[in-house]
């Protein structure tokens, strides 16, 4: 058998970004992950033109990536119809993930919390690339509630969630957003991308948003982020929040509702080492 030595060279220098604050995001990886984001919203099979159209890529390039997620088994391609969908290697993916890092299993006292102090029911969500994926809920015990089951996938610009998201992503994934056609649901929709752009800083002044009647007549949604602490900073890492009737959940929202909700953002928040409600003062407020 014969062998050599292997050559000695240096170790390649990780890519950064263009302000030299760390690595620089793979143009690759994100099309990879805006593809999957866009396949698990549809909650149908795509076809490659969808795909493309949906995210902005060319057709070429959408479907390159494609042909090697399905050679690694990460999406499946209906052989009649040639579309495609996630494939069932996402499960054990998820599956291991969930065992590592269960944000529910940390959030759920704080959401009972949250729906015994507000009466109405407690919602959880995680980030997506662009939006929210809801992941957990905990009813109210009124006789009528009003409720969203898990893994509904919301709005990015016309839901409290959904916005929160938006105005953590960096600007140009927010341009990209804005560009495409956005649905109206109700007339409340917000659809004009210079007044959601307002909003968005609005969000991250003040740390909570909501969505009177925006997705559907007579319901409304107040939520607030939770953040995770990183080295450069703290990351957003989901949504916490409260969905009822207008009436219930009016808007402009009371204080003392807006409060409780902040507070279970803030204890989760503080657990997962962020620091972005010390400046309201409430980096220890209702923690258990």
């Amino acid at each position: 058998m014969r062998t050599s030595a292997a050559k000695k060279t240096e170790p390649e220098a990780p890519a950064t970004s263009a302000k030299g604050a760390g690595p620089a995001l793979l143009e690759s990886v994100a099309i990879v992950f805006t593809i999957l984001d866009q396949l698990a919203a549809a909650r149908r099979p795509l076809g490659v033109t969808e795909l493309a159209l949906a995210i902005d890529e060319p057709k070429p390039r959408v479907y390159r990536h494609l042909a090697s997620l399905r050679q690694l088994g990460v999406v499946e391609q209906d052989l009649v119809s040639e579309k495609y969908r996630l494939g069932a290697k996402l499960v054990s993916y998820g599956t291991a993930a969930g065992e590592q890092f269960d944000l529910r299993l940390i959030a759920d006292p704080y959401l009972t919390q949250l729906r015994d102090q507000t009466s109405q029911t407690a919602l959880l969500s995680a980030v997506t690339e662009d939006s929210a994926l809801v992941i957990s809920s905990v009813e109210s015990t009124n006789q009528v509630c009003i409720t969203v089951k898990p893994g509904n996938r919301v709005p990015h610009h016309c839901s409290a969630q959904g916005r929160i998201v938006l105005a953590y992503c960096d600007p140009a994934t927010q341009r990209k957003i804005l560009r495409r056609e956005l649905q109206a649901y109700t007339d409340r929709s917000m659809v004009e991308p210079a007044r959601i752009l307002e909003r968005l800083a609005l969000i991250r002044e003040r740390l909570f948003e909501e969505a009177n009647g925006e997705v559907l007549e007579g319901i409304n949604v107040l939520a607030a982020p939770i953040f995770r602490g990183a080295e450069k900073g703290d990351e957003l890492m989901g949504i916490i929040g409260v969905i009822g009737a207008s009436k219930d959940v009016p808007s402009p929202p009371p204080p003392g509702m807006v409060k409780l909700v902040q507070q279970a953002a803030a204890a989760l928040t503080e657990r997962l080492n962020g620091v972005s409600y010390e400046r309201l003062g409430l980096a220890r407020a209702g923690k258990n």
